[in-house]
């Protein structure tokens, strides 16, 4: 078997341990004090360490993944991943960090939608996420790591942090913002699914005005657009929309009767943009 090589986007992670750099090498990404992580066959690096490589409580499974993976590929969610390309592609971003991967859809996307030679990586806590997204996306790099501790990334190294349905670490996403790099960030608005919430007794939404405030804090003033429309979903995707996230560690499958009949369902995302201002002279 072919040795394994480092993807473009590897080439923006640092050491979690010691923050240095990472050396090229065949089969691991080795920083030059030492430390080795392997690549898995499927072109991946996890680089949680020690009892952190332990599965973490949140990250999604192989069911999730598979829900996940069926209603994305439907084009569910295509009108926000136009919006976010729309809004930051006069900028011409050369490296996007999705915090948040997942399958690696929105991140293999939002690449293929943007012009010129674009170096895009995913961070994810859940390694068979990262394992999904490394096999059917060749070109971005994947990597396993732990979203609300500090990112294994580079300071100023990448032009747009994507997080979408994902964990929220603003300082993070100040540290490896370049200056005049965009955040996007997509979480739901207070209608969103309200249908499948009030018939199958899902989790309420947070509270999400505080975002605003605390983006302007650390990365600059936000731009809020709200993309609210409704779908009807056959019950294969009703039920793939209420198992891909975090309702699936609160409903029990077996239990879960959608019915025969189409559902309408409700869309409501919120998509806030801001934009790191450039370094003081």
């Amino acid at each position: 078997m072919s040795s394994l090589r480092p993807r473009p986007g590897h080439r923006l992670l640092q050491c979690p341990l010691c923050k240095s750099g990472f050396i090229a090498a065949a089969d691991a990404l080795v920083c030059r004090k030492g430390h080795s992580f392997d690549l898995a066959r499927e072109g991946y690096v996890n680089l949680l360490s020690g009892r952190s490589r332990r599965p973490a409580a949140g990250g999604d499974g192989p069911a999730q993944l598979r829900h996940r993976a069926a209603f994305l590929d439907a084009g569910h969610l295509d009108a926000l991943l136009t919006t976010i390309g729309s809004q930051v592609e006069r900028s011409s971003p050369e490296r996007i960090l999705d915090a948040g991967s997942g399958t690696g859809h929105h991140l293999a996307r939002i690449v293929a939608r943007l012009p010129g030679t674009i170096t895009g990586l995913g961070l994810d806590i859940s390694k068979d996420a990262a394992r999904l997204a490394a096999r059917r996306w060749p070109t971005p790099a994947f990597a396993v790591a732990d979203l609300w501790a500090e990112w294994p990334v580079h300071d100023a190294a990448v032009d747009l942090v994507v997080s979408i349905f994902a964990p929220k670490n603003f300082p993070e996403v100040a540290r490896v913002l370049r200056p005049s790099g965009w955040l996007a960030l997509a979480y739901p608005g207070p209608d969103h699914l309200i249908e499948l919430r009030d018939r199958f007794g899902l989790m309420r939404q947070h509270a999400t005005q505080w975002y605003s405030e605390i983006v302007c804090c650390f990365i600059g003033e936000p731009s809020i657009h709200r993309l609210r429309s409704r779908s009807v979903l056959d019950p294969a995707m009703a039920r793939a929309v209420i198992l891909m996230g975090p309702n699936a560690l609160h409903v029990d499958p077996s239990s879960l009767v959608v019915g025969p009949d189409p559902l309408a369902v409700t869309f409501d995302i919120n998509v806030l943009f801001a934009q790191k201002p450039e370094r003081q002279s």
